[in-house]
């Protein structure tokens, strides 16, 4: 059983603040051959280590670690363009004998990964521009004009939220085709083995808490001026990026530093409640605490105890 278990592909998700990276530290000390592929959608960026819980330098020297500080932070990298560049990693290392241990807690990546996002048109940057430039220069206009193209698109997303009504609109305009329409799930790539780590509510905002305050004391505004001060602004990534747009903010004077925080740790709570129903939905995911062994159990198909 444990052979045909190694053909599939592990991976580990979850809500933020659950145990994702201990567990897979764990399997990679008590497996050979582990490789780990990050699917976080802000740990691909440079300078974005303390807010996105980035493994350590020292840490990512224990195991090989995958699509952790491939780009800088002035390009919003696609679902799409992480799944086809994590599935050539996957194969090449399969094709080594190793292990490839996806883990992360973007959901949108980790459907892509396995298929459940339908082909959608690229990223065309000069149209994004544009629309960019359009809501600028008139406040609502990008919900506006969805709304004329795609009214039951445009209910379900925010007037105000500019990354996702600027994809929305880059779909309807370069496939001719609503995107409620063409958003209804791709085919599964039946490789995979979904294990989604469970926490009780109580403790996870708890450990939410934790975390935020734990990233402030160790430098995230430090870290935050030091990417400002670099050029980079709030568009495309950092102002839609928690931990980053409240503290920009803050440095803008819009809020006072407890404010910063208290949206922090608001906007964390909210985002992991649409992680956990996101990855519930994963075809046969298996849910489970946050302890190691039985992640690992549950990942390998093997039966284990608390013992």
């Amino acid at each position: 059983m444990e052979d045909s278990m190694r053909m599939r592909i592990p991976v580990i998700t979850g809500c933020t603040a659950v145990g994702k990276t201990a567990a897979a530290f764990y399997i990679a000390e008590h497996r050979s051959n582990v490789e780990i592929i990050s699917a976080d959608s802000r740990q691909l960026y440079r300078g974005m280590d303390i807010g996105t819980a980035k493994p350590t330098a020292d840490e990512l020297k224990r195991f090989p670690h995958h699509m952790i500080d491939v780009a800088d932070p002035d390009v919003l990298l696609s679902a799409m363009w992480f799944a086809e560049k994590a599935m050539k990693i996957i194969d090449d290392i399969l094709s080594r004998g190793s292990i490839p241990l996806v883990v992360g807690g973007s959901g949108l990546y980790v459907m892509s990964l396995a298929g459940l996002l339908d082909p959608l048109p690229p990223r065309n940057d000069d149209l994004r521009n544009s629309l960019l430039s359009l809501e600028n220069a008139v406040p609502g206009s990008l919900h506006r004009l969805l709304h004329g193209l795609d009214r039951k698109e445009a209910a379900r997303t925010g007037n105000t939220d500019r990354v996702r009504l600027i994809r929305a609109l880059e779909i309807a305009l370069l496939s001719g085709e609503k995107p409620s329409i063409l958003k209804r799930g791709g085919n599964l790539d039946n490789r995979f083995r979904f294990v989604f780590i469970e926490k009780d509510n109580t403790v996870l905002r708890d450990g939410v808490k934790r975390r935020t305050s734990s990233m402030l004391s160790d430098g995230l505004l430090d870290e935050v001026k030091g990417l400002l001060e670099r050029g980079y602004r709030r568009d495309p990534v950092l102002g839609v990026t928690i931990g980053y747009s409240e503290l920009i903010d803050y440095l803008e004077g819009l809020c006072s530093l407890q404010e910063a925080q208290t949206a922090i740790e608001t906007h964390t709570w909210q985002y992991a409640r649409k992680q956990r129903n996101m990855f519930r939905r994963l075809p046969g995911v298996v849910s489970v605490s946050s302890d190691p062994v039985l992640v690992e159990a549950a990942l390998f198909g093997e039966r284990r105890t608390d013992g």
